[in-house]
């Protein structure tokens, strides 16, 4: 689903060349390329969010997927002074990636919680009082370890580098410099995503 995802937002950049949009037109745009039924869409205002930039967050929700309701929430950052966004100038590289791996995490959250799979939590080994036990308690769980994993991985691909380049790995890295059998469980998440998307990736290619 990444590169089928990915491939349908570089699409709408490639067919509303020359157009203008509002936030809330922007975030409309793109819901309409999934369903419903899966996910909800939402525009945020964010000055924190740089002019002309979209930022992309995600989040599940596994009540709302066992009452048959949308359980992946994305939600669209913009600048609040950002009238309209003119596609031209949209960087649909990444936005398309943002969008995909975002959606695709949550995915992985979604599979984790219907198959029931069950993850060690992690115990930081930092003194207590440490401003970085809660951040290493997070990502250090192993149902963020596998997400993560696919997330680097799907980073890796798309930006034709390894992934000990990729932005979360280095993050992982400072987190946990103090407990590397973090960064060995992490790699091994990464290789597991790297074999499935390429896998993946090869079966869309189209026949010569």
């Amino acid at each position: 689903m990444f590169f089928e995802i990915h491939s349908r937002i570089l699409d709408i950049g490639d067919t509303m060349k020359g157009r203008r949009y509002t936030a809330s037109e922007v975030t409309k745009l793109i819901r309409r390329q999934f369903p419903a039924t899966d996910f909800l869409f939402r525009t945020h205002r964010d000055p924190a969010v740089d002019p002309d930039m979209i930022v992309v967050a995600g989040i599940y929700d596994c009540f709302n997927d066992s009452q048959d309701l949308p359980s992946v929430e994305i939600t669209l950052c913009y600048h609040p002074a950002q009238k309209y966004f003119f596609t031209d100038l949209i960087d649909w590289e990444t936005l398309a990636f943002d969008l995909a791996e975002c959606i695709c995490h949550e995915l992985v959250h979604r599979q984790q919680h219907r198959s029931r799979q069950k993850f060690k939590t992690y115990e930081s080994k930092l003194p207590e009082g440490d401003p970085l036990i809660s951040e290493q308690e997070y990502l250090g769980d192993g149902a963020e370890l596998d997400a993560y994993g696919f997330s680097i991985a799907a980073e890796s691909i798309v930006r034709g580098c390894i992934p000990q380049e990729c932005v979360m790995y280095g993050v992982y890295q400072t987190t946990f410099d103090n407990d590397k059998s973090v960064i060995v469980k992490l790699e091994q998440e990464i290789q597991k995503y790297l074999n499935l998307l390429e896998l993946n990736n090869e079966q869309n290619e189209p026949k010569q």
